[in-house]
């Protein structure tokens, strides 16, 4: 029998109630890892938004159009933002990402639904059959015409669909088990003469569940059913119910596997407070930082030469507005980072996030008279002089 047949004997032959049954038991089962996948993408996808991607020519910083690009509006379509979530989606599910120009003429940045990849060993690859909004393509892309994004070598989420082929089971299991359990169940004995055959006996269960579907719905305030002398009812459901808790145990397993398969801490996950910024320092670490990474190389690689980025021109990610700070937190620290020069009053403002003075005073950095070269300092105590036996006995101290 090919395989035609067995679906036309196996599928389209069931009854309506069959088929919409068969439906919803693939939903519970496809949900549950979907819900996992779906909140993990969306954490990584919030966090991306928070990254700001610098421009630098001649190791200046500038506001250009790719900037602009990179920043705000990737194309006529999307913002920054919507643009990124499709990025995370299908660099997590499609394991790649390809990133064109659809026309030489602007820099635009399409995020491709379907390429097909010729790669070569040691050639150039090719990209051909790109689609852009169910639009196809009428060209070929050589490799430096184009952002490719490969995640890894292997592809995460097809391990983790893998895993739950066979762990998802369970989580059917218990909430099958959950249903039976919880289930109530009576048995009518009276003096009830049907026809001994499957049409009558299906006529009969029939009619007595309709009567008692309005006594053992729950969602009834009250109800009640008439039971004729002759007729006795008896409760034949368990009296140990089930607890869910069983089903939330197994989900959380699952929530566990899908966050540590793609470097989520598993408390950002579920929304536990406890230890959050270690929590976050984790996440940034082991999962932000290696995609942001993955994309500000490989534009370097494709938007510059190599003595082009050399002589200063590059793009790179800030990632520090991804965790938040109270303000009140960091006086110390950028008070500290001022008094050494290590950032301008503008650097401090981008910081806090107020908007900058546009002054030249305040792009320039500044040091405390409390600071100088240590080498002056040991030639300044030399100077002065002092008991040579004494240097003998002990070495200089330097105060800073």
């Amino acid at each position: 029998m090919g395989m035609i047949s067995k679906l036309k004997q196996n599928f389209f032959h069931r009854s309506i109630n069959d088929i919409e049954q068969y439906y919803c038991s693939l939903e519970n089962d496809y949900v549950y890892r979907e819900l996992a996948i779906e909140m993990c993408i969306d954490i990584i996808a919030n966090a991306m938004l928070k990254v700001d991607f610098r421009t630098y020519e001649k190791n200046k910083r500038v506001k250009n159009e790719m900037y602009y690009r990179l920043n705000v509006s990737p194309n006529g379509k999307q913002n920054s933002s919507e643009f990124y979530k499709e990025l995370i989606r299908k660099l997590f599910y499609d394991n790649e990402v390809l990133i064109v120009s659809p026309s030489a003429a602007n820099s635009e940045l399409y995020i491709a639904d379907d390429f097909s990849c010729d790669d070569r060993a040691l050639k150039p690859s090719k990209f051909s059959g790109v689609q852009i909004d169910g639009y196809l393509l009428n060209r070929t892309f050589d490799e430096d015409e184009v952002i490719y994004l490969k995640l890894s070598d292997a592809k995460t989420i097809g391990l983790i669909n893998s895993y739950y082929a066979s762990y998802g089971k369970l989580l059917s299991a218990a909430i099958n088990n959950y249903k039976r359990t919880n289930a109530r169940r009576y048995v009518l004995k009276g003096d009830l003469f049907s026809p001994q055959d499957r049409s009558g006996q299906s006529k009969v269960n029939k009619m007595m569940t309709d009567q008692f579907k309005a006594f053992m719905e729950a969602d009834n305030a009250g109800a009640a059913y008439l039971l004729q002398d002759s007729f006795e009812l008896q409760d034949f459901s368990d009296k140990a119910k089930a607890d869910s808790r069983d089903i939330k145990n197994l989900f959380d397993d699952v929530l566990d596997t899908t966050a540590a398969a793609m470097h989520v801490p598993k408390g950002i996950l579920k929304g536990d407070i406890a230890g959050l910024s270690d929590q976050i320092d984790s996440f940034l670490m082991f999962c932000i930082h290696p995609i942001v990474a993955l994309i500000s190389d490989e534009f370097n690689l494709k938007l510059f030469e190599m003595d082009e980025y050399l002589a200063g021109n590059f793009v790179k990610a800030d990632t520090t507005s991804i965790k938040e700070t109270d303000i009140t937190a960091m006086a110390t620290a950028l008070d500290k980072l001022f008094a050494i020069g290590a950032v301008s009053v503008n650097d401090v403002s981008e910081k806090v996030g107020t908007d900058p003075i546009d002054e030249d005073w305040a792009n320039k950095r500044y040091v405390t008279k409390n600071y100088q070269e240590a080498k002056l300092m040991i030639e300044n105590q030399d100077s002065k002089g002092g008991d040579k036996d004494d240097e003998k006995e002990q070495p200089k101290q330097i105060r800073i």
